[in-house]
């Protein structure tokens, strides 16, 4: 087994456990995302069921994605409007 396989495996293993944990929680969805390479854009549209879970499902994956970013060396700059929609 290489580092790459034991790497993926504690990843699939990762993701089962988070999703084991939402769907415990009553939680799912669906996520759109749309990436855009050479312009350097990435949207993500999400679908949450309950929807009263959205505003902090998208609060903790913008976290992630920061942290996510600052690992890959990149200043970030986060801004959530907690008042505004953006439908």
């Amino acid at each position: 087994m290489t580092m790459n396989n034991m790497n993926n495996e504690q990843v699939q293993r990762n993701i089962e456990m988070f999703r084991q944990m939402s769907q415990q929680q009553g939680m799912g969805g669906v996520a759109y995302i749309d990436a855009y390479p050479a312009s350097g854009s990435l949207r993500l549209k999400l679908k949450v069921t309950p929807p009263e879970r959205r505003a902090e499902l998208i609060v903790n994956l913008a976290l992630m994605l920061e942290m996510m970013s600052q690992g890959f060396n990149l200043q970030t700059k986060k801004i959530i409007n907690k008042e505004a929609d953006n439908e």
